[in-house]
């Protein structure tokens, strides 16, 4: 491969985990909650056989079954509305495996299911720590990590916020 072919697929494999991050996992998760059962399989066709998803405050979801069992029933059922904005995204290429940091804000309706016990709107912030893999081509979920550093009601938003450096 020349070099100029190798920036260029360098630069199509930035977009296709950016449209993965974007559409795949944060526009599908929103339709998911608002009632789009459908939407989650979407994001579910993404995630690797090993997958592993690990977000502050709730148990390992490790496999494919339990990571979309968690976003299938565990999300909708504490959500009922999320918007996620997720950016500062910093990905790092190795051939067929890639890393990525994305910060997000993600406006939200809580459940009575949800970690506050009540239905309120409120605010989930912090960062996500993935991991990627290539697999025939197309480009997937190996691990999600969830570094959540504000889980607040909207009459706390940032208050008690706290930067979060692991999970376990």
């Amino acid at each position: 491969m020349t070099d100029l072919e190798e920036r260029i697929r360098h630069i199509e494999d930035l977009e296709s985990i950016r449209l993965l991050k974007h559409y795949n996992y944060c526009h599908c998760v929103d339709r998911a909650v608002a009632g789009d059962a459908a939407a989650i399989e979407e994001t579910v066709s993404r995630f690797s056989d090993d997958v592993v998803a690990d977000f502050t405050g709730f148990p390992l979801a490790e496999g494919r079954d339990a990571v979309t069992d968690f976003y299938a029933r565990a999300v909708p059922a504490m959500l009922s509305y999320s918007q996620h904005y997720v950016f500062n995204e910093v990905i790092d290429i190795d051939g067929d495996c890639a890393t990525g940091l994305w910060y997000v804000n993600c406006p939200v309706i809580f459940t009575d299911a949800s970690p506050l016990g009540r239905e309120a709107p409120g605010l989930i912030a912090g960062r996500y720590e993935e991991e990627y893999i290539r697999e025939n081509g197309v480009w997937k979920w190996r691990r999600v990590v969830a570094l959540l550093d504000v889980l607040n009601p909207s009459d706390q938003l940032w208050a008690n916020a706290t930067l979060l450096r692991a999970n376990r």
